[in-house]
């Protein structure tokens, strides 16, 4: 395909899931936003960072083919051990493909889940914020955004309860049996603790107790379900029957005897034979993939046609360079001669010169708009050689000789009836 293949093969990905290297190693990869801060001043390139609890992920857009090995010699350099060997490296339409997969809740410790799509929409504003997300980098992620919502707009993968947090709640009813009847803790108010409070709420848990650090947080959230609240204090906890834990603390903390604890924080924080971690819910996880199999087939075939879609998308931005750099060069010409007009004209008057403009603006817009309205339509059709000759002409000014032939060979073929291909 040329340009557009250029595109697709100058996107990578640095990959560390709880599939590649287990949850507990994954606990000592994460990037602090310091960390995050300095890898966008060394990085050449476009880049975002997808961190989840069960998944890390440095998506990079570069055509210097370098930069992705000084990329994960950073890595190691920032944790001080050789974390390179633990990722997992997808090059181009892979590397695509595995984004859409994780979009679409395909590749994911709980099959369907919504919240990657708030999470990658994050790590797009943050690529933004950083100053590394430009067009490629959007693209590739707006792009990954429009197959999850289609996949769960055109199938069931996300059908019923999903995210980790019903997986939470699902594996400690396995445990302790009905939840009305049980006494529950949770720690944290962020996201997992509100849905974790949320479908608490939704089984009939009434005896529920919010901890948190920040008081008026856990506070809130414990008065919207009725729920008890106090600050996070480990020495609370020992009254109760079930304890689920979405927090992060900078030392190891033993569950107390008696208690089910059910952690889903990443690193967990608790120790003792009565822990659960995210390690544990994998089981379940598996048997959620079985049930969702036939939806998860069409959701593959959807990923498929995103990457379609994800080519025009890139001949687009092939379609919105070439004009913007060759308006950018034709506007230079003309400025150029509307000097050499008025100078021969002995006339450097404001006046002469907006008539000038007006006239020169006007020409190049009668003479250019029919091609460029031809190859917007040959984009939007997908006519791949027809922009390729385009490109090449306005940029070089010349085709070789047996790039002609290659290009008329190509048309011929068309003619013939034997279509265009995307990959060609």
């Amino acid at each position: 395909m040329g340009l557009v293949s250029d595109i697709i093969d100058s996107y990578s990905a640095i990959v560390y899931t709880y599939k590649t290297i287990g949850v507990d190693k994954l606990a000592s990869h994460y990037l602090g936003w310091n960390e995050i801060k300095e890898l966008a001043k060394y990085y050449r390139g476009e880049m975002a960072l997808l961190q989840t609890c069960n998944r890390i992920e440095i998506y990079m857009f570069s055509r210097d083919r370098s930069s992705k090995r000084e990329l994960l010699h950073y890595l190691n350099e920032v944790h001080h051990a050789n974390i390179s060997m633990d990722a997992t490296i997808l090059d181009g339409r892979d590397a695509i493909r595995h984004l859409f997969e994780v979009s679409a809740g395909i590749d994911s410790l709980s099959v369907g889940e919504y919240e990657i799509l708030k999470q990658i929409k994050e790590a797009m504003k943050s690529s933004i914020q950083l100053g590394i997300g430009s067009k490629y980098m959007r693209s590739l992620l707006e792009r990954s955004l429009k197959v999850g919502r289609r996949v769960r707009l055109e199938t069931d993968i996300s059908k019923g309860k999903v995210g980790v947090y019903s997986l939470a709640v699902e594996f400690a009813k396995k445990l302790v049996g009905d939840v009305k009847k049980r006494r529950i803790a949770v720690l944290g108010a962020g996201e997992i603790a509100q849905k974790l409070a949320l479908i608490l709420h939704n089984e009939g848990a009434g005896d529920v107790t919010i901890f948190n650090r920040t008081f008026e947080k856990g506070r809130d959230l414990a008065v919207k379900f009725g729920y008890s609240y106090f600050p996070l204090d480990f020495s609370r906890l020992r009254n109760y029957d079930l304890i689920f834990s979405a927090i992060f603390y900078p030392e190891k903390v033993k569950a107390p005897e008696g208690s089910i604890v059910i952690d889903v924080g990443s690193p967990s924080i608790f120790e003792g034979t009565n822990v659960y971690t995210l390690k544990d819910l994998e089981e379940l996880s598996k048997a959620q993939l079985e049930e969702r199999q036939k939806e998860i087939q069409k959701a593959k075939n959807i990923v498929e046609e995103g990457l379609i879609e994800f080519e025009k998308d890139c001949l687009n931005l092939v379609y919105d360079d070439f004009v913007s750099s060759f308006m950018s060069k034709i506007e230079e010409i003309r400025k150029e001669e509307v000097e050499r007009a008025q100078r021969e004209l002995g006339d450097q008057s404001e006046d002469t010169k907006e008539v000038l403009d007006a006239m020169t603006r006007s020409m190049i817009k009668k003479i250019f708009s029919p091609m460029f309205a031809n190859l917007k339509t040959a984009v939007e059709a997908n006519e791949v050689n027809y922009i390729n000759l385009a490109t090449s002409l306005f940029s070089h000014g010349w085709l070789s000789k047996d790039k002609a032939e290659e290009i008329k060979a190509e048309q011929n073929r068309k003619r013939l009836g034997g279509g265009d291909s995307v990959n060609s």
